[in-house]
């Protein structure tokens, strides 16, 4: 019976003994829901199981006994010095709380002081150039003795051919004898038979391989020309034979080095310097008035069909370019071992609108008379930077001032975040319409706003039923404004890459859209050069500061899995992007890499899961906790211990 009764109240303790232990795992594993009114009682830390990187801080001293002799020793001076009056308080806590950079970001920065780097601006250091590696091709020569020369001498030109406008670190050219294959010294049997090999640097449409550019160099060509294909490859034609090789040299030297570094750099530091991240285009359509295009007034038909047109437009003008700046700007990367994955993350939206009437006294008609300049100069902080295109000149011309014009689309233009570009389609009565700067007089269709929403304004001529034509041409100018934006020309690939030509070296760009606004590869490139530095030190910034976060307050801090799962992929990015310049690779891998870091990171910065509870005093749990729990706990503790008492006694006396 004794037995009994203690069996009893021992499983009674027992159970109570699970039932804590059972809360205290369900509090410690039960996910954290944003949405609820109750905080949890225990924060999830299941992503420090995962986590790949030290987040601890760089110690102050080098660990030995000495180290922390001395970094206690300081701390006993500066309390002394601050109790007699000799110091401030605050160099009492100095050493606790002066936050220092990670293991982890110091081995990031070790790794990167080791990197040959070129800084372009020494005032502030803003643009940071590493060096491109190319692989470097002569299909019609075989000696290899002849390739490696001409590949030192090209390289040593490209780094004595830096000046202020293309500065670069120079290009290693890695030598690569395509034609020791005697299959291959066969089929090249001449530079006009010879094709450049089928690209390897698209898998497929957002998928790039991991690979270095190839620079081909063929020789005894019937003309001279730097072809530039839609790839990651130059194409080098030349009437020098291998039997001239001084006379290749001095070509190479004197032409192609500055027509290489105009290529690979065209990007312009100065119009880059603000560093704008494009995240999100808007185009918004106004039309005037739909009815006036359309005989019999069926003005929904007409709008219907302006809609669509506007749709198709886009998908065909700017949308190819989006895809491409996604690639460095998006963000949304994933790398694997000889490739990387991106998916378009730059927004491209459109709004079409009707029934928006210019004022009257906003329309002038010039008959040819001189345009009065004192009427149209007007001082304004809106007033457009430029008016392009002089091809809608007339002898009666209407036109509206860019002044009015802008104050006109500002006051009823929408407040969306990113570019924002508005399309204005004026009514029949009104067209042609041009646009006149007030202060030179010039004539155009097309504005570009300074400081403020939106970005410009672009007119449509209609051309009869021609939607998607008209619609087209004047996305030009939005695609134009992009390219600038990025530190490009507002042209055409293809008169982009003329303008690179020496006086007997052409620069062909052969791609397959060298008549559109595009951008080709190189352009591509030189874009992510003047990031590079830039996001790489922000990208730095953003994950030290987590790491300090989770090192201060890690037994606090919740950490759920998936939050330390876009930890362990932001510092992998980061890790990748620098091997990535290590190998010579083109910098917008790296660049892709490490804004795909910065997105990631910044999203656990934004995670609602990622949070500390607030703090309780350990006698604030004694007070709220002690008349729940000890009323239950005490009497059966203390029957237990009467229990055990009573069961010894018993059994002592049957010994007896």
């Amino acid at each position: 019976m004794a037995g009994t009764r203690l069996a009893v109240h021992s499983v009674f303790v027992v159970q109570l003994i699970c039932l804590v232990a059972a809360s205290f795992l369900y509090a410690s594993i039960k996910p954290f829901d944003p949405s609820s009114s109750a905080d949890p009682f225990i924060s999830d830390q299941s992503g420090w199981k995962i986590l790949v990187e030290d987040v601890s801080p760089v110690p102050l001293h080098d660990g030995s006994i000495g180290g922390y002799i001395r970094d206690y020793f300081d701390v006993v001076v500066a309390e002394v010095a601050a109790l007699l009056g000799l110091g401030e308080e605050e160099q009492v806590h100095h050493h606790h709380a002066e936050r220092r950079t990670s293991v982890f970001l110091q081995q990031m920065r070790q790794q990167l002081s080791k990197l040959p780097l070129k800084y372009i601006n020494h005032d502030d250091k803003s643009v940071v150039l590493p060096q491109l590696k190319m692989n470097f091709h002569m299909p019609m020569i075989d000696d290899v003795t002849v390739i490696n020369r001409l590949a030192s001498e090209l390289e040593g030109a490209i780094i004595r051919g830096n000046s202020a406008n293309q500065p670069s670190l120079g290009i290693i050219l890695a030598p690569s004898n395509d034609a020791s294959d005697q299959n291959a010294a066969e089929e090249v049997k001449s530079c006009e038979e010879w094709s450049l090999p089928e690209s390897t640097h698209l898998l497929d449409r957002n998928t790039r391989k991991l690979k270095l550019p190839d620079l081909y160099l063929l020789t005894d060509c019937t003309k001279t020309s730097v072809d530039v294909p839609d790839s990651d490859a130059i194409v080098i034609r030349t009437t020098h034979t291998d039997n001239d090789v001084n006379g290749l040299e001095q070509y190479l030297q004197a032409e192609i080095a500055p027509i290489l570094l105009k290529i690979v750099y065209q990007a312009s530091t100065q119009k880059q310097m603000q560093m704008q991240r494009l995240e999100r285009v808007f185009v918004q359509l106004i039309d005037e008035d739909p009815t006036s295009h359309r005989e019999g007034g069926d003005a929904k038909v007409h709008f219907d069909l302006l809609s669509r047109a506007l749709s198709t437009s886009l998908q065909s003008t700017i949308s190819p370019m989006i895809h491409d700046l996604s690639f460095i700007y998006g963000g949304n990367v994933e790398l694997f071992d000889d490739a990387i994955f991106w998916k378009g993350a730059i927004d491209l939206s459109s709004a079409p609108s009707a029934y928006l009437p210019l004022p009257n006294n906003a329309i002038e008609i010039d008959r040819g008379d001189a345009v009065d300049r004192e009427q149209g100069a007007v001082n304004s902080e809106d007033e457009a930077e430029s008016v392009e295109n002089e091809e809608y000149k007339s002898v009666s011309t209407k036109f509206v001032t860019t002044v009015q014009m802008s104050k006109f689309i500002q006051s009823h233009s929408s407040s969306n975040e990113g570019l924002e570009w508005v399309l204005f389609l004026p009514s029949r009565d009104h067209s042609p319409l041009t646009l006149r700067d007030s202060k030179s007089g010039d004539n155009g269709q097309s504005i570009v706003l300074s400081g403020s929403k939106p970005a410009g304004v672009s007119l449509v001529q209609m051309d009869d039923d021609k939607y998607i034509n008209s619609l087209s041409h004047s996305l030009n100018y939005l695609a134009g404004y992009i390219r600038e934006l990025n530190g490009l020309q507002s042209k055409t690939v293809m008169e982009a890459y003329d303008e690179l030509s020496s006086t007997t070296t052409p620069v062909n760009y052969i791609g397959r859209s060298a008549q559109s606004l595009s951008i080709s590869f190189w352009e591509l490139e030189s874009i992510a050069q003047r990031h590079w530095y830039a996001v790489l030190q922000q990208v730095l910034h953003e994950i030290d500061a987590v790491m300090s976060l989770l090192h201060k307050h890690g037994s606090t801090l919740a950490l759920p899995e998936h939050v330390a799962k876009k930890i362990n992929t932001a510092t992998n990015l980061l890790r990748k992007s620098i091997s990535f310049v290590e190998e010579g690779l083109p910098v917008m891998y790296a660049t892709s890499a490490l804004y795909g870091a910065l997105a990631t990171i910044e999203s656990v910065q934004a995670d609602a899961e990622l949070f500390e509870l607030p703090y309780f005093a350990p006698d604030h749990y004694l007070a709220v906790f002690s008349p729940l729990v000890l009323p239950l706990v005490m009497p059966m503790i203390f029957g237990l211990i009467r229990e055990v008492k009573r069961y010894k006694e018993l059994k002592r006396k049957r010994q007896i």
